[in-house]
């Protein structure tokens, strides 16, 4: 759950440093700003991904439990 709403197919991993959000994703939940991203952000295959911008503090609710995950938006596909 992210932001009071279900969402399906998207991974959140609490062990990894910057999770991802795909800008469809952010559009449907109705986040409406996001920062400048002070960083670049490599895949693991080594390309590069457009980088639209950074949440600080995405309010998620994981199997019963609350998280704040920093997450970078991207413009996949």
């Amino acid at each position: 759950i992210i932001r009071g709403q279900e969402v399906d197919r998207t991974i959140v991993d609490r062990g990894l440093r910057n999770n991802v959000i795909n800008k469809t994703t952010y559009d449907k939940l109705g986040i409406t700003k996001w920062e400048a991203c002070p960083f670049w952000l490599r895949m693991m295959d080594t390309s590069t991904v457009r980088q639209l911008g950074l949440i600080r503090q995405l309010d998620v609710i994981l199997w019963g439990h609350a998280f704040q995950l920093l997450a970078i938006v991207l413009h996949l596909g």
